[in-house]
């Protein structure tokens, strides 16, 4: 079986996070020594247990563009031993390439589609009606790397938009759509997925108004190399914890 895999085109270099001036950037510079640099993070999530100021090791990507203030893009770091993903870009694109593999194997008809607008939201995926009416399946994707115990856990800062999909999504459901959500669980080193509450009692929320809808839910490990990630297991996705039974015994690092 040919194996799933989105690339980079250019080269990793390795890195030293040095700190974070603001949700989109960091300041990190070369493993063996020299002058500081500025890098895109691609996520707009907390991941304070993954960017440690002077103790992480990473990896960055050449990137250019005529919008690009940057000229790199922070893409994986090392965390417990495991290779990171931190872009939640390049989950879309890996899907992507899963679907287009998938309607050539099953000879689809009416191949998935990247970025299609229903209603008000924009999903990520979907697969339009041969006659052009409302889409027969939707798919939305979500990055995880955060990791409590032997799980992976979502969201890690509160999403206004995520939360908004799920219900979207939940709308779609009930009235006959095939509404999906995938998990990209972007480290391999987990047995499980779980919604977190503390972070985001409304996504929560959303997430098990989803799931009675009909909505369908799914996760997936990718297995990470600092060139890119690859198509790995899938995982089960538990049910929404209550505050305060986390793997751990509770919540290391409760929102206020």
């Amino acid at each position: 079986m040919v194996e799933l895999r989105a690339t980079y085109p250019g080269r990793p270099r390795a890195i030293r996070f040095l700190e974070r001036p603001n949700r989109y950037l960091a300041l990190v510079a070369p493993r063996t020594g020299g002058r500081s640099f500025p890098a895109h993070v691609p996520n707009p999530g907390r991941m304070t247990e993954l960017l440690r100021p002077g103790r992480t090791v990473g990896w960055v990507v050449p990137a250019d563009g005529p919008e690009r203030s940057t000229r790199w893009d922070l893409v994986a770091v090392r965390h417990r031993g495991t290779l990171v993903s931190i872009d939640s870009r390049i989950a879309n694109r890996l899907v992507g390439q899963v679907l287009a593999a998938r309607d050539r194997t099953d000879g689809a008809r009416v191949p998935w589609r990247p970025e299609v607008r229903f209603g008000r939201h924009r999903f990520d995926f979907a697969r339009p009606s041969a006659r052009g009416r409302a889409p027969t399946a939707l798919l939305e994707v979500k990055s995880s790397n955060w990791r409590i115990g032997d799980l992976a856990y979502f969201p890690d800062a509160p999403t206004v938009r995520g939360a908004a999909h799920l219900r979207a999504l939940a709308v779609a459901a009930r009235s006959g759509i095939d509404a999906r959500v995938l998990f990209a669980v972007q480290r391999s080193d987990v047995r499980g997925f779980r919604v977190h509450r503390a972070r985001d009692p409304d996504f929560a929320a959303a997430f098990d108004a989803a799931r009675r809808a009909g909505v369908r839910f799914a996760a997936r490990k990718l297995r990470v190399r600092p060139d890119g990630v690859a198509w790995g297991d899938a995982v089960p996705v538990r049910a929404v914890a209550p505050l305060g039974t986390y793997k751990d015994g509770a919540d290391p690092s409760p929102v206020p």
